[in-house]
């Protein structure tokens, strides 16, 4: 080599250098400007608040989730009812004024209706469409008619209608905390979660959960796993990197799944069971419907050829009796399913349904025509008959397992039917994905037919893991309430009637889950949660517990109070009010946010479309000037006004 080509050599080595510094530069010049977030901080300049730092926004100041409300009060002090705060690079408006609060509940509620999507939210494939079907994440129009439709839900003629049910819960909640105190020490919290659930189970689905037991009841361990909080060092650090870089959490959601993190496999697990036990319990429903339409039309089948062959015996005497009495024989079905009929006629008899209920229940399912089989450990009323009181509706028997079987076998043929291009050689020759096997022992314990990820796109394999967990906890929610039918008064059945507002149609499997699921995320947590609260405070303050009782036992402690009954309760009322405002049991990152569907005003400040708001309703709830601190006892006093106001 001569001394030209090393000459080359020395200047092309010199070039590369400077080509990967320059690079470097660039990198590092775009990650300075990205963490400073030029853009949303110069798009709300006119809005006070603390000073971002860099790529991390506010969120070490903020200490979330253990000292935010303390910062967020001290901020609402220094910058007035309406401030900007940074979660990572997001902006997010905090109102801590009560007019403003009811401004936005009133007169701009329509433009912020939405919720927006949470950033640490881990789906994928369907479960993406499922979530945001459901009331708390839909949008627009969407969520307008699905809101319009769960209204009447909410109807103090519904709500009159569960009193017994919650009389029956509050009896096994005395009775367990009976024998969970002469045991030891009472975990009040997981009592009261026992409770809720077993209240949602007979309210929204019309079932008996079994969640107040000796052993923590399978629905109340996945719903509780779904709010368990991680609290690993690990999880900080990553939580910091998603609020930083949002774009990368599906590859991060993707990269957990594939080291098999626990975490993940625990909130798949325990969404598949709850969805899986909705799924159930809706073909349940929807079975018996099919059969009390079926006997109602046999039965008038029946009348009017018993008049028809009246009239030809009365011409020709000759005619056999036989065949007479061969049309009052019910139709040829196996015995089971007479008895299901049986039940159902029955049960809408003193359940009062109205009589066009039926042809809207027995819309076509998307799902495959099964019949629930009576073959789950769990399903106490298969094995002991009837256990509800009698102003429930009473628990309807189920077919055979050799029935289910058979229709099971239809159904996991229908859901191996809705095959993609390529699906149904790969299926001739015998092998499949793993997730394959597992969407179909899904299916057919639910009843609901729902086609596997497709082989072909990579992210199926990527997220295998996930949805391996996801479809046992399916099947296994499935599996547990096969033998039980939903109470004719459940949310359910009103879900399963009714049409939804904006296009008139009936409700989809899939939006009837989604609500489902809905109620048990908005009702478990929060409710347990307050009424462990109360229970804290009334622990705390003997004198107003001493005031509780006398309440109670001036009403009657044997008499069952009902819906009508409620305003014979002021202090109490007032003792749960105080506890209420002393612990909120939502915050405003979660349940009190809300996203601007458009450019608006708020506090004569100019907020772009796709603002998010939050709600500081603990620091309303410590505002001075709405509630001076007295001399005496803080939660005394509240309760004592307010019982004051109550009458």
């Amino acid at each position: 080599m001569d001394g030209t080509d090393a000459s080359i050599l020395q200047r092309s080595g010199r070039y590369r250098t400077w080509i990967m510094l320059a690079v470097l530069l660039l990198l590092a010049a775009l990650v300075l400007i990205y963490g400073c977030n030029l853009r949303n901080r110069w798009r709300f300049r006119h809005i006070p608040g603390p000073t971002p730092s860099w790529l991390g926004g506010n969120l070490k100041q903020l200490n979330v989730p253990f000292d935010s409300h303390i910062v967020i009060n001290r901020w609402a002090r220094q910058y007035g009812p309406l401030f900007k705060i940074f979660v990572g690079r997001t902006p997010v408006m905090i109102v801590t004024d009560a007019d403003l609060v009811k401004q936005l509940g009133t007169k701009s509620f329509m433009k912020f209706h939405n919720r927006p999507q949470p950033i640490m939210r881990f789906h994928h494939g369907s479960q993406t469409e499922f979530e945001e079907a459901g009331m708390l994440f839909a949008r627009d129009k969407f969520w307008a008619g699905i809101r319009a439709t769960c209204e009447p839900l909410f109807h103090s003629r519904m709500l009159r209608a569960h009193g017994p049910l919650i009389n029956d819960a509050a009896s096994g909640l005395v009775q367990r905390l009976h024998h969970l105190h002469t045991a030891g020490s009472v975990q009040i919290n997981d009592a009261m979660a026992g409770l809720t659930m077993e209240v949602i189970g007979g309210a929204a689905f019309g079932v008996d959960f079994h969640a107040q037991g000796e052993k923590k009841s399978p629905i109340v361990q996945h719903a509780q796993s779904l709010f368990q909080p991680p609290s690993s060092n690990s999880f900080a650090a990553m939580r910091y990197l998603m609020f930083a870089f949002p774009f990368v959490v599906p590859l991060m959601y993707r990269f957990f799944i594939l080291l098999g993190a626990k975490r993940i496999q625990e909130v798949m697990e325990a969404k598949g069971y709850i969805l899986g036990t909705s799924q159930r319990l809706l073909s349940n429903a929807r079975e018996a419907s099919k059969a009390a339409s079926s006997s109602d039309s046999s039965s008038s089948s029946s009348a009017s050829n018993s008049g028809s062959e009246d009239e030809h015996d009365s011409a020709d005497p000759t005619r056999n009796s036989s065949n007479m009495l061969s049309l009052k024989t019910p139709a040829a079905t196996p015995d089971a399913d007479h008895d299901i009929v049986e039940g159902v006629v029955q049960n809408r008899s003193q359940s009062e349904v109205q009589p066009n209920v039926t042809s809207v229940l027995n819309r076509p399912n998307t799902g495959s025509d099964y019949t629930p089989a009576c073959d789950s450990p769990q399903t106490e009323s298969c094995q002991t008959g009837d256990s509800r009181p009698e102003q429930a509706v009473p628990l309807l028997s189920a077919s055979p397992a050799a029935s289910s079987t058979a229709s099971a076998a239809a159904s996991t043929s229908d859901a191996a039917s809705v095959q993609t291009p390529g699906e149904e050689g790969r299926a001739s020759r015998g092998w499949r994905p793993s997730w394959y096997s597992a969407t179909e022992a899904a299916n057919s314990s639910t009843g609901q037919g729902s086609p596997p990820q497709p082989w072909w796109k990579l992210d199926s394999w990527v997220t295998a893991l996930a949805e391996l967990q996801f479809q046992r906890g399916r099947a296994e929610g499935g599996y547990a309430y096969q033998g039980q039918v939903p109470e004719g008064h459940s949310l359910l059945y009103s879900l399963i009637t009714a049409r939804r507002k904006d296009d008139l149609q009936p409700l989809s499997d899939l939006h009837i889950c989604a609500q489902a699921f809905t109620f048990v995320l908005a009702g478990y947590e929060t409710t347990s949660t307050a009424i462990s609260y109360a229970l804290y405070e009334l622990a705390r303050n003997p004198v107003v517990q001493s005031k509780l009782q006398a309440e109670v036992d001036a009403f009657g402690r044997e008499r069952q109070p009902s819906f009508d009954d409620l305003s014979s309760f002021p202090y109490a009322e007032a003792v749960f009010h105080e506890a209420l405002r002393l612990h909120p049991p939502v915050t405003p990152f979660i349940a009190l946010i809300r996203e601007s569907s458009r450019d608006t005003e708020l506090n004569g400040l100019r907020l772009p479309a796709g603002t998010k708001v939050g709600i500081n309703v603990l620091g309303m709830h410590h505002d001075p000037k709405h509630f001076p601190n007295p001399e005496v006892d803080f939660f005394l006093y509240s309760c004592m006004v307010n019982a004051v106001k109550q009458l």
